[in-house]
């Protein structure tokens, strides 16, 4: 019997596959990305109703990457056939909710919700590198 090196190592009891594994990175990152994106929409929602918010040009162009990176998970989640969360309608109010929350309080604590997202985001994907 020949073992092939680029095989995948078998699955133990208790283990995933890798193959499993990826579907729940996948299920995982987009419910994020959902997140995010709802988040900058419940800022801009706030911001855009102040006349010369200077904070509003930036997040929207934030919010047109987030829009991106969702498109592109979604594609990948119907390529895999995977089924988003089931906590997305929590996503959905939750990110909306912490946005305007935090553009109500100001153009400051927006941006200090959003670099702390963004700081979260990228270290969860650096792990997942890992």
């Amino acid at each position: 019997m020949t073992i092939d090196p680029l095989s995948e190592p078998p699955v133990w009891p208790g283990e995933r596959s890798l193959e499993t594994q990826v579907d729940q990175i996948l299920r995982v990152d987009l419910a994020g990305e959902w997140g995010a994106k709802r988040i900058y929409e419940g800022q801009l929602y706030v911001l855009r109703s102040r006349e010369g918010d200077h904070c509003v040009q930036l997040i929207t162009h934030m919010y047109a990457q987030e829009c991106a990176h969702v498109e592109k998970f979604e594609h990948w989640a119907r390529t895999r056939h995977v089924c988003p969360t089931l906590l997305t309608p929590l996503w959905h109010v939750a990110g909306w909710a912490l946005g305007a929350g935090t553009a109500l309080l100001g153009s400051q604590a927006a941006m200090a919700c959003t670099a702390a997202v963004e700081h979260v985001i990228d270290e969860h994907y650096r792990d997942q590198i890992q």
